[in-house]
């Protein structure tokens, strides 16, 4: 009874040390307009929040989308001129969406997102984490 009592206390701390390293190695940010997050060589974009929302009302499409990438296919990370106070990220990889020159379109494709008008450094950080990873990669 006592070593299968063992047994589980050491698998609980083999899962409890699992879900640090893992929490330790992702990254997340949130914007105006969606969530960035890098966990490993993945990044997951998700749009949304309060612009997708408003530009579901306002019958807009790409408002609420999800994209997930390997590191190895982005191409470019550009933070593009800001809309309004917005500043927004652009994310290039093959078969991304080209830009148009709308600011308004650009905003709305799959692979951009708004970032906050208070604080960027999430972003910043993955971007920072991103070109480290594809240096890497070269």
């Amino acid at each position: 009874m006592r070593a299968l009592w063992h047994t589980a206390m050491r698998a609980r701390e083999v899962r409890r040390r699992l879900r640090r390293r893992r929490n330790a190695t992702t990254l997340t940010a949130s914007g105006f307009g969606g969530k960035l997050t890098l966990q490993g060589n993945r990044l997951k974009i998700r749009k949304g929040g309060v612009f997708g929302l408003v530009a579901a009302v306002l019958g807009f499409e790409g408002g609420f989308t999800e994209r997930t990438l390997r590191v190895d296919q982005i191409s470019a990370i550009e933070v593009d001129k800001p809309i309004l106070f917005f500043r927004y990220l652009r994310i290039s990889y093959p078969g991304a969406p080209q830009m148009t020159g709308h600011d308004s379109r650009d905003v709305m494709a799959e692979n951009a997102i708004l970032m906050s008008l208070l604080d960027n450094r999430p972003f910043y950080r993955i971007i920072a984490r991103i070109e480290g990873l594809m240096e890497v990669n070269r």
